[in-house]
């Protein structure tokens, strides 16, 4: 208009504005449409392609009155976006369609593992943030270089006995039988039902951590809380005190634990090994990893535990382990290195062949190197040398490293990560069978409430976060190191 283009109007309503050149043989055309949240997302969609992307509403509302000179709602802007995620991420009903088909080809694709890692198994769930909700389930190990080595995933309605029977089934019929095999979970009824009817030979202890915060919430001891985490960390039963200290400090928490049952949170009375293991950060550590990821359609997060955690670790994690040029892994052969200076100042006397006195002080310890223990029960539950243990292969002159345990061996971490991640291919290429593909799976039911949708978890009892204060100007919100106030040279009473 401004430069006298001669044009002829074609088409004009609510809806659209469409004009042409007058020339009939021109082919220059010009649209103009209303600003509706559809068309706003086909604009904006290639801002939501990856996952931790963050362009909330108000920032489209924005973009809009910048580059086009729009004003809009933050309704429409708000539509906009869940439009600008569906054309990226699929519809979320057809998702789940969409997973029978994805987990056919994820397992013809990834034939089966052999792997060889400490048996024991974190439990936990976390919530999902996408359309439908549901609950992810999670069980993870650890592997000889103190990795998170993840081992199952599934997703169910909600944390109830019906889902646990239902993932720890399926985890049974992955790995079959194992011997001395341990789970730690919370103290979660449905988990502890579900491992006894499931895994009825397993042991089963609770999370260190999980206890401690309720000890947080109901009592609010800060003495009793730290004698409780050394005494769920002893290791023999006569360092166990720890828990008198607490009947004789705040006897209400020492009956609180009592009540919990030592044989599941203290290291010196449970029945198996739990190793390092006390708690379920692991699984905890997999459910932040994914934080930004549970907002997807379900078979996009599954595509993407198979490709950003799985695929991308086991690659970094095998070209690692076949770096290293030692008998055991990095970290295990930090903690031998570290028993190995310890053993300096100790001083052995033999017993007989395979037996012998420690003398660490005022302490006696007897090692027996055949059966692997040590009265300190460090060498025993760790199944890597203590400190005595090491004094004596110093004494015999032989190494000690042949009496670690094989889940720490550079080659256990080897074939732990031998097998690779295959991608399933573009969905054009699946050849699945057809009852495969006529399977239905529903999404989870769930009964949204109107409104925004919620993304973060609401902190349970005792994990409240805790308010920073400054120790330099006294405010809220910062600590020392980060203190910007000026201070004061000459401060008043």
């Amino acid at each position: 208009m401004k430069k006298n283009f001669e044009f002829k109007l074609k088409r004009s309503n609510k809806e659209r504005f469409e004009v042409g050149c007058v020339d009939d043989g021109c082919m220059w055309k010009l649209r103009a449409s209303k600003a509706s949240s559809y068309l706003i997302g086909q604009c904006i969609k290639s801002k939501y392609e990856g996952v931790s992307r963050v362009h909330r509403p108000h920032d489209i509302v924005e973009d809009m009155r910048k580059d086009m000179g729009v004003s809009i709602s933050y309704v429409k802007a708000w539509r906009a976006r869940e439009h600008a995620l569906e054309l990226v991420r699929g519809l979320a009903k057809e998702s789940y369609m969409r997973l029978p088909s994805y987990c056919a080809m994820l397992e013809a694709k990834n034939l089966g593992f052999h792997s060889v890692i400490r048996p024991v198994i974190a439990l936990d769930e976390t919530f999902l943030k996408g359309k439908y909700l549901g609950t992810l389930f999670v069980a993870t190990c650890k592997d000889g270089n103190n990795q998170i080595y993840p081992l199952a995933f599934g997703v169910g309605d909600s944390e109830n006995d019906t889902s646990w029977n239902w993932f720890l089934t399926k985890l049974r019929g992955a790995i079959g039988h194992i011997d001395d095999l341990v789970f730690i979970s919370d103290r979660h009824e449905s988990i502890w039902k579900a491992i006894s009817t499931i895994f009825p030979d397993a042991h089963h202890g609770a999370c260190i951590f999980h206890i401690s915060q309720n000890l947080k919430n109901h009592f609010k001891h800060e003495r009793a809380h730290s004698l409780y985490f050394r005494a769920a960390k002893a290791y023999r039963i006569h360092e166990f005190d720890h828990m008198v200290q607490i009947f004789n400090v705040v006897p209400y928490v020492g009956n609180y634990l009592h009540a919990a049952g030592y044989e599941k949170w203290a290291r010196a009375y449970f029945n198996g090994k739990r190793y390092n293991l006390m708690t379920t950060n692991i699984a905890e550590c997999l459910n932040s990893i994914t934080r930004d990821a549970r907002k997807m359609p379900i078979t996009n997060f599954m595509e993407y535990l198979r490709m950003n955690i799985l695929q991308n670790w086991f690659h970094k994690r095998q070209t690692e382990a076949a770096k290293m040029d030692s008998h055991l892994t990095e970290w295990a052969d930090k903690l031998v290195r570290e028993n190995n200076q310890k053993r300096l100042s100790l001083q052995v006397s033999s017993i007989e062949a395979y037996s012998f006195h420690v003398y660490d002080g005022s302490c006696v310890e007897v090692v027996n190197l055949e059966g692997k223990c040590c009265t300190c029960r460090e060498f025993d539950l760790d199944q890597l040398p203590c400190a005595h243990a090491c004094a004596v292969c110093r004494h015999r002159q032989i190494s000690c490293y042949p009496m670690c345990s094989k889940y720490y061996t550079t080659n256990s971490l080897v074939i732990a990560y031998a097998e690779p991640i295959w991608l399933v291919g573009n969905q054009t290429d699946w050849v699945v069978p057809n009852d495969v593909r006529d399977r239905i799976v529903l999404s989870p039911i769930t009964r949204r409430r109107h409104g925004r949708r919620k993304e973060k978890r609401i902190p349970s009892r005792g994990e409240e976060p805790s308010t920073r204060k400054c120790s330099q100007c006294g405010s809220t919100g910062h600590y020392r190191q980060t203190c910007k106030n000026p201070i004061a040279l000459h401060p008043t009473s």
